[in-house]
């Protein structure tokens, strides 16, 4: 609904308030994307969850994912990858946004884990307000189911589900596993999905297929994995009718594998496994982590209750049977006298071996006595021995002082040797290099004087050939005199 408001400017002002029809349709079409696979989801986050009928210690608290914050609007596909991460990964540790409230475990759990403990079933460590873990369940279903199912439809046996088995159902728990077979056999029977649940087995042998035995187990598979062994499946029952008439207001999110057995498992009323762990809820919250001590709950459930109470029946009957079986003997025993024929034979028995222990003793004592006369001269040679090496010890120390002063002194002289050496070496050098001066100004010397002999005798030549040329000019000079004159 539109109000329209006008104020005292004369401007508009528009209020929208109420809850309209088209405001139910836009509510309408988000809640139908939201339980479609396409389309958008819109999700709103509450801070505040409670685990129903657990009790969680710290460490159990640290052993959950918190949701990834995430736009509130988002795409299909961006919801399946992030599935796919948070599919990854255990839940870890507790984080803003998933508050876990510890609650006690109830009678029914506490009286149920405790059958299963005296069963040998379940390990006498377990809490109950652990986590259970795929690994644990599977083990423990295996266990409890091979043990007291009459019935060989719904029995699994390891050792005959695994007879001629050459494929492992799961890639991520192989042969060296310690929970293989179990694991295994519960994928033979089809009570887990696997590589084994393909009608297509020869296209489905090389599709990956993990089991995360790590993981904690949600509530669909540990009712799922337990009504598969306990119900058999009305044929005529379409997936459609099945969510309709489940009756859990979340039935959209169940797996269609778990949808035929979880709602035989709801018309059983008081004897309906998921009422008898959860009690009456109308979410069922498919992917909601379990402790153990409702995995407990609903191993002991269904025909399971009566199968093993009459165990308990048998072993009280056993246990009785052989109290009065002892108590018979004994009053037998005790008519005839044997008892106490057979306690005074053990006493004269027990006075013998008294007396001969004795005698031992007293021999033993006497050994104890030489050996330790013997001891005792051995210790005064070996003081004397000891003596003797401590003198010697003493002269040897004695020794490797003067031995150690020799050594100095001969390090000493050796440096100073090698300092002589060095000097010498020094001197040597210095001649050779002076030597190598003596000889290169010899050798210049010896070149001066050959160019001096060379030089003097150029001049000598060159003194005659001007001799020769004055007495040539002293003749010409004649020559031209006389020829004046005449």
């Amino acid at each position: 609904m539109i109000v329209i408001i006008f104020n005292d400017s004369g401007l508009p002002a528009f209020l929208l308030f109420g809850v309209g029809t088209s405001v139910v349709a836009l509510l309408a079409v988000f809640a139908h994307y939201t339980l479609s696979r396409k389309g958008f989801v819109l999700r709103f986050s509450n801070p505040f969850h409670v685990v129903d009928n657990k009790s969680l210690s710290s460490e159990d608290t640290s052993k959950v994912d918190d949701v990834a914050d995430e736009p509130v609007v988002e795409n299909v596909k961006e919801v399946d990858v992030t599935a796919k991460v948070i599919s990854q990964h255990k839940w870890e540790e507790g984080k803003p946004g998933r508050v876990v409230v510890p609650v006690s475990a109830d009678a029914t759990q506490q009286e149920a884990l405790l059958w299963l403990k005296n069963l040998k079933i379940i390990d006498d460590e377990v809490k109950a307000d652990e986590l259970c873990t795929r690994r644990e369940y599977a083990r423990w279903l295996v266990l409890v189911n091979s043990k007291f199912e009459r019935n060989p439809r719904s029995r699994i046996v390891p050792s005959v589900a695994l007879a001629g088995s050459t494929i492992n159902a799961f890639d991520d728990v192989n042969h060296e596993d310690p929970d293989f077979e179990y694991i295994q056999a519960l994928a033979e029977a089809g009570v887990v999905p696997s590589k084994l649940s393909s009608n297509d087995k020869t296209s489905d042998l090389d599709s990956s297929k993990s089991f995360f035995p790590e993981r904690l187990i949600s509530r669909e598979d540990l009712i799922g994995w337990r009504a598969k062994l306990e119900y058999e499946v009305m044929p005529g029952l379409t997936e459609e009718i099945l969510r309709n008439k489940i009756g859990f207001l979340d039935a959209r999110e169940l797996r269609s594998d778990v949808l035929p057995v979880l709602f035989i498992d709801t018309l059983a009323n008081d004897k309906s496994i998921t009422r008898k762990v959860f009690g009456q809820v109308k979410r069922f919250q498919p992917g909601k982590p379990c402790t153990k001590a409702q995995a407990a709950v609903a191993l002991t459930s269904g025909k399971m209750t009566e199968l093993i109470r009459d165990e308990f029946s048998k072993l009280e009957a056993e246990n009785s049977s052989r109290e009065f079986a002892m108590k018979d003997i004994k009053s037998e025993l005790l008519e005839r006298g044997d008892i106490q024929r057979f306690w005074e034979k053990k006493i004269e028995d027990e006075n013998s071996r008294y007396l001969e222990a004795e005698a031992a003793y007293l021999e033993v004592l006497k050994d104890l006595e030489h050996q330790k006369i013997e001891q005792d001269n051995v210790v005064a040679a070996y003081l004397k021995e000891k003596a003797a090496l401590d003198c010697q010890k003493q002269l040897l120390s004695r020794l490797k002082e003067e031995v150690d002063e020799m050594k100095e002194r001969l390090a000493y002289e050796r440096a100073n040797f090698v300092d002589e050496k060095h000097k010498i070496h020094s001197t040597v050098s210095e001649l050779q290099v002076n030597y190598e001066k003596i000889i290169d100004s010899k050798s210049i010397l010896e070149a001066e004087l050959e160019a001096l002999r060379i030089l003097r005798s150029w001049i000598e030549d060159e003194a005659k050939k001007g001799q020769a040329r004055t007495k040539v000019l002293e003749e010409v000079g004649r020559r031209w005199k006389w020829g004046s004159r005449s």
